[in-house]
């Protein structure tokens, strides 16, 4: 027959020792747990895999209705078929020990308060959030030391224990457990410890004990064993000494001292070091440095060497200030590259973003590198690419306070990295740029808009690139009146504009161009009408049909912009949405001269779970006078009466399966520019893209392009997946990159392998002496003790269309 028993000191203090007071618990109890008889136990630890039993009792299937209770953040990596559930979830805060109250059962029960006290026989104390299980639970007359013995076990807070023996002293809340095996579910991770003492409430230290994050079975596919592990909740550390790293049952690393976290705060230490070899640098190794300065700025220093090349330091400092935002400083050194001219190599970065109030923000930002060739080189990242300018900002932005109202005040400069390009194609500085817009009036009808762009653009001319200096001051203002009428089958949008440049010649310029003090200024106003409208038919059926012809015109004088200045405007590439855009230039250095019918029509199939089947558009525009206006002044003048049709395609052949086709051509006849895209994302992670991008070369509006891209992810085995990308330029007969990679994920290691051929995207291929770079990576990762930075997915992201989706499904299947 049980007996029950009020005898809070012992439950309490016995329940602390694994757990201590900070860990949380979980308020619904489970079903009583299992125990292994002593000789098991025993027996289990000269097995290959010790505890196995014990542990294959609490790693249930994902599908179990108990794995399914339990929020799915928790639950182990999704490579897993199985997930750790302790008997007490790690969900609640654990109870106050002081006024917790504590349920006790036994075969047998004996208080003396002149001796020691005993429960004996199926011993159970339950707690809200805390359990105990043990053959024999004794207390000593003083009620300050306890003793319990044959298969105890502890659960609280997602973490179970099963020991021979539990020694505690309540006063200190100090003992040890003997030959334990643990489970910490929220971890994932499971091991044995010959002795457990807690020599304070937050300090525990494990004997001879081993880790691991993988499944149990016959031998994980990796441990950690050390003589001697302490953690310390109160730092949020562990610290190991004596450690070796086994894979399977042989050991390969040897580590006398090894601190890791053993909660989210972030401290001193050396992170994971990253290994790869090049064509251009050889063997590379880093080994970054993370300096938790305090809690609101940090450092990480990274020595690397690079075998052909010298060894090389970088460094990111970041902070968060409480009243001035925040930011961070990067940068790199490799002091005479011997690959490089023996020239000094560097970068310096700087970044800083303050939101002063919910109407006023700036940001601040500072690139310096050395030469074009460093992000190709040296650069680590494989998402890094090579800007040809620099940016040097200051910004100040303001919004949201007036409603409608939104302002930009800028200060940019940029660095131009390829010393061989000329003065006069140089971007123009901005010192300083005041942007302003306001929209006014009623979305749904009558409404008014006010732009302004004004700038100070400077550029000087050192090189005799050009004869004459173009620097100045540019005032640009627009003022728009629409009615916006909409309803569910039409829509209706006349508007009417006013458009002003004044521009003024600083005194560089005006030298240079021997202009006199009272003619600096060039003028220019240009009224213009425009009128969008357009309709909607809809059939409904097994499909619903929509049929939208829509029709543009619009309409400006010509006024004479020769001689003025260029600052930051570029023709606009030609597509299906440019035909219903009165603006042909980008930027604000010329008012266009307009007089031009647009028409296009776009028809769409849905079906009933909402796939697109068809949606097809064509169009085309009709002039009815010469484009005069030009962006530069030996540009020859447009007196085509009509562009060529522009074609848009796309398709969803299921939910899987995506095509699309884009094509424009010319009044001639000539095809100016024409793609075609084919997406396939299947539900095993399986991707496959292919893409044929073409431009025709059109001086001083688009440059020529001709290449394919293609990249596919194919998982093959299990848990094994090869992927792939090439992007290959026709014109030059050359891929200006592939990648071809190997990834292996289960449920406690990873492994990506994969090789790399790429040009800098400043390189001319034609040039003598250029030669892509070729690099071979390895990864390598212990899951639950980190790895090497995850490159290979980090490149495929930026390269290959539907990546992160695909991932996810892979990684969540």
């Amino acid at each position: 027959m049980k007996h029950k028993f009020k005898f809070n000191p012992l439950a309490t203090a016995i329940l602390t020792l694994l757990c201590g007071s900070s860990i949380s618990s979980y308020a619904e109890q489970s079903e009583p747990f299992s125990t292994v008889s002593n000789n098991q136990l025993k027996e289990s630890i000269n097995e290959a895999y010790p505890g196995q039993q014990f542990f294959e009792q609490y790693y249930v299937d994902k599908s179990a209705p108990e794995a399914q209770l339990r929020n799915t953040q928790a639950l182990s990596s999704a490579f897993c078929q199985g997930t750790w559930i302790t008997p007490v979830s790690p969900d609640n805060n654990a109870p106050d020990p002081d006024k917790v109250t504590s349920v006790i059962t036994a075969d047998y029960g004996y208080y003396n308060p002149q001796g020691d006290s005993t429960l004996e026989g199926n011993v159970v104390i339950d707690q809200e959030g805390r359990s105990i299980r043990a053959d024999k639970v004794t207390l000593d007359q003083t009620q300050t030391y306890a003793n319990a013995q044959g298969r105890v076990q502890l659960a609280q807070g997602g973490l179970l224990a099963q020991s021979d023996q539990i020694n505690y002293n309540l006063k200190t809340q100090t003992g040890d457990l003997n030959n334990s095996f643990y489970i910490a579910e929220q971890q994932h991770a499971h091991g044995h410890a010959e002795k457990i003492e807690r020599t304070s409430p937050t300090v525990a230290i494990l004997s001879n004990a081993s880790y691991t994050t993988c499944p149990p079975g016959e031998a994980p596919a990796w441990r950690l064993q050390a003589d001697r592990i302490e953690l310390n909740q109160e730092t949020g550390r562990g610290v190991t000494t004596g450690t070796k790293l086994y894979v399977k049952n042989t050991p390969v690393l040897a580590v006398p001292y090894f601190n890791f976290p053993i909660d989210d705060r972030r401290t001193t230490g050396i992170l994971n070091p990253q290994f790869g070899f090049s064509n251009d640098g050889g063997l590379e190794l880093s080994v970054p440095v993370y300096l938790n300065l305090a809690p609101n700025y940090d450092a990480t220093i990274t020595p690397r060497y690079l075998a052909d090349r010298g060894p090389m330091a970088e460094g990111e400092f970041r902070y968060l200030t409480e009243n001035f935002g925040e930011g961070r400083v990067w940068g790199g050194y490799l002091p005479s590259d011997k690959e490089y001219n023996d020239e000094d190599r560097k970068e310096f970065h700087f970044l800083h973003d303050w939101v002063i109030n919910p109407y006023w923000s700036t940001n601040l930002e500072y690139n310096y590198v050395s030469d074009k060739d460093y992000f190709a080189d040296l650069d680590s990242s494989p998402n890094s690419k090579t800007d040809l300018n620099q940016r040097r900002a200051w910004v100040i932005n303001y919004r949201n306070q007036i409603p409608g109202l939104k302002a930009q005040l800028k200060v940019e400069d940029f660095q131009t990295l390829d010393k061989d390009i000329k003065d006069e194609d140089r971007p123009y500085a901005r010192l300083p740029q005041f942007l302003l817009n306001y929209v006014g009036g009623n979305p749904q009808g009558l409404q008014y808009e006010f732009n302004n762009d004004t700038g100070y653009f400077k550029k000087s001319i050192n090189d005799d690139s050009d004869v004459l200096e173009s620097s100045g001051t540019r005032i640009y203002n627009q003022f728009a009146v629409r009615y916006n009428y909409r309803n569910p089958w039409s829509f209706v949008i006349p508007e009417v504009s006013f458009r002003s440049i004044n521009t003024f010649y600083d005194r560089d310029s005006r030298e240079d161009r021997g202009i006199e003090a009272d003619s600096l200024t060039k003028s220019v106003a240009v009224p213009q009408f425009t009128l969008d409208t357009g309709l909607l038919f809809e059939k409904e059926g097994t499909f619903l049909q929509s049929i939208s012809p829509r029709l543009f015109y619009a309409y400006a004088p010509y006024k004479d912009q020769n001689d003025y200045p260029n600052f930051d405007t570029t023709t606009a590439s030609i597509s299906y949405d440019q035909l219903f855009n009165p603006y042909r230039f980008y930027g604000h250095d010329r008012l266009e001269d307009n007089n031009f019918l647009s028409l296009g029509v776009t028809y769409s199939l849905m079906d009933q779970i909402g796939l697109e089947r068809l949606r097809a558009s064509v169009g085309q525009s009709y002039f009815f006078e010469d484009r005069r206006v030009t962006l530069y002044n030996e540009d020859e003048l447009d007196q085509e009466k009509r562009t060529g049709p522009v074609l848009s395609l796309s398709s969803q052949l299921n939910q899987n399966f995506t095509i699309s086709a884009n094509s424009a051509w010319m009044s001639n006849g000539e095809n100016s520019q024409r793609d075609f895209q084919v997406y396939y994302t299947g539900n095993q992670g399986n991707l496959y893209n292919l893409g044929y991008f073409y431009r025709k070369d059109i001086p001083n509006r688009q440059d020529s392009y001709d290449q394919v891209v293609a990249s596919f992810i194919q998982p093959v085995y299990n848990n094994w997946r090869i992927m792939g990308h090439v992007q290959y330029d026709i014109d030059q007969d050359v891929a200006r990159e592939y990648l071809l990679g190997v990834n292996y994920e289960s449920c406690c290691w990873g492994v990506s392998v994969y090789g790399r051929s790429y040009y800098n995207d400043l390189d001319d291929i034609n040039e003598p002496g250029v030669k892509p770079k070729r690099a071979v990576m390895a990864e390598f990762t212990l899951k639950g003790l980190g790895g090497l930075n995850n490159k290979l997915a980090s490149l495929l992201e930026s390269r290959v269309l539907g990546f992160s989706k695909i991932n996810q499904s892979w990684t969540q299947r």
